[in-house]
C-alpha cells in the first residue's frame, strides 16, 4: 500500500513537472495552439457574402459607472465582425451573447446593457436594423441553440459566417454543428508576429512565465 502510494505520489510530481515545462513553453504552446486552429485559418470564399455573421461573446463587459463597454484583447471578434460587414460581406451582424449584452435572470450574475450596447454600434456607424443582440447565453452551445431560436429556422438555409478566437473556433464550430448549424468560420486572434515574436502570452495570462517577454 506505502509503495504504491510512492508511486502515485511520483507520477503525480512527473506529471506537474511535464505540464509546467509545457505551458511555460512559449514556442511549444504556440506551435500546439497553430495545430489547433491551422485548418480554419483561411480567406473567405472570394466575393461570397453571408446573411448572417455570428460573433460569440466573451470580448466586453458593460462599465455601468462610465456608461460604455470596456473591451478585452479578445475584440478583435466584434472589430472584425463590424469590418466585414463595411466590407459588405455579412448582412446582418449577429452579437451572440457578451458581458456587455447579456441580461441576468436573477440579477445577481453579470449584466449587460443590451439597448445602449446597439447604440454604442450606432455611434461607430452600424445601423440598427442590421445588429440582431442575443442576450441570455452563458456559453457555447447557449450561443448556438439562443441564436437560432432568436432568428428562426432560416438560420439552417441561409449563408452564415461563425466569427470567434482562433484556438475557440474547433470547440464553438462543433457545438454548432450539434445545434443543426453549419456556418462557414472566420478566426480571430491569431498571435501575430511582433517584433519578431509571437505574443501568445497576452491571450493565455502566461506573460509571467520564463521566456515570454
Amino acid at each position: 500500500m506505502v509503495l504504491k502510494s510512492k508511486r502515485w505520489k511520483r507520477l503525480c510530481l512527473t506529471l506537474s513537472a511535464l505540464l509546467f515545462l509545457l505551458f511555460s513553453n512559449g514556442a511549444l504552446y504556440q506551435w500546439i495552439a497553430e495545430q489547433w486552429y491551422k485548418e480554419y485559418d483561411r480567406p473567405l470564399p472570394e466575393r461570397k457574402q453571408y446573411t448572417y455573421g455570428i460573433v460569440l461573446g466573451g470580448y466586453s463587459y458593460w462599465d455601468w459607472k462610465r456608461s460604455r463597454p470596456e473591451f478585452s484583447e479578445i475584440a478583435d471578434r466584434l472589430l472584425e465582425g463590424i469590418r466585414l460587414y463595411k466590407h459588405g460581406r455579412i448582412r446582418k451582424l449577429v452579437l451572440a451573447s457578451d458581458g456587455s449584452i447579456i441580461e441576468s435572470k436573477d440579477g445577481k450574475g453579470l449584466q449587460g446593457n443590451a439597448a445602449d450596447m446597439k447604440q454604442y454600434l450606432a455611434d461607430l456607424g452600424m445601423p440598427l436594423e442590421d445588429v440582431i443582440l442575443e442576450t441570455r447565453a452563458n456559453n457555447t452551445w447557449e450561443n448556438a441553440t439562443f441564436t437560432l431560436e432568436l432568428i428562426g429556422n432560416s438560420m439552417k438555409t441561409e449563408s452564415t459566417l461563425l466569427i470567434t478566437s482562433a484556438t475557440h473556433m474547433r470547440r464553438s464550430l462543433w457545438t454548432f454543428h450539434a445545434a443543426g448549424l453549419n456556418p462557414d468560420t472566420y478566426i480571430t486572434d491569431t498571435f501575430p508576429e511582433i517584433k519578431g515574436k509571437k505574443r501568445i502570452s497576452c491571450h493565455l495570462g502566461t506573460s509571467w512565465l520564463p521566456g515570454q517577454n
